[in-house]
């Protein structure tokens, strides 16, 4: 997993405001799947389902 620099979160941050400036929930979900999206960008499919506790499943389509 790939660590988020403060400056990085200092600029997502800005952008969360101007995106969402009356309301700080949405800031705050929009904020950590930034901080999500680059922690787990780079890693494969099976690190991103443990990353989010998740598993791989079959579907049955």
């Amino acid at each position: 997993m790939r660590e988020v620099t403060r400056a990085e979160k200092e600029i997502i941050r800005e952008e969360v405001r101007k995106e969402f400036p009356n309301d700080g929930m949405m800031q705050e979900i929009h904020f950590i799947r930034q901080v999500h999206y680059l922690q787990s960008k780079e890693m494969s499919l099976d690190e991103r389902l443990r990353f989010y506790g998740g598993e791989r499943r079959k579907t049955s389509v």
